[in-house]
């Protein structure tokens, strides 16, 4: 029997996905989506979601390159690949703690790793993004 936590995270696994699902419809596409809804093996669903996050992680470079020839200031790319490193540990150790060690996962794991992975830099993107182009400074191109 799985426990509570264990259905706790499938059930905000699930909530995430149909909210990055309706997020996603509401703008422009940030990259090549696989739809996997019509799946029905859990390795099915684990290549797609594998898919999924690799066609974000394509993006995400796309776009730090970018930022990154944008920037002539040498002191601000070093500033942005800094940043670009810690993220990616965070990223990767904030998904490890949501979604747990994968000998506790089962093989419902790689599809919720993939999910998580592919929403954090599906955000880290929208970020990089808004940053573009801009050259009033991060506080007035985007404000906390």
């Amino acid at each position: 029997m799985a426990k509570p936590s264990r259905i706790a995270a499938l059930a905000a696994t699930l909530a995430l996905t149909l909210g990055v699902a309706g997020a996603r419809a509401q703008n422009a596409p940030l990259y090549p989506l696989a739809d996997c809804s019509h799946l029905t093996t859990q390795m099915e669903l684990n290549q797609c979601a594998g898919a999924n996050y690799q066609a974000a992680d394509a993006a995400l470079n796309r776009v730090y390159r970018q930022q990154m020839a944008e920037d002539t200031d040498a002191a601000l790319q070093q500033r942005l690949t800094a940043a670009e490193r810690a993220w990616i540990a965070y990223r990767d150790k904030e998904c490890a703690y949501q979604i747990g060690p994968q000998q506790d996962g089962g093989s419902i794991w790689p599809m919720e790793m993939s999910n998580c992975l592919e929403e954090l830099t599906a955000a880290r993107i929208r970020e990089l993004t808004k940053l573009r182009g801009c050259t009033a400074g991060v506080s007035v191109c985007n404000p906390h």
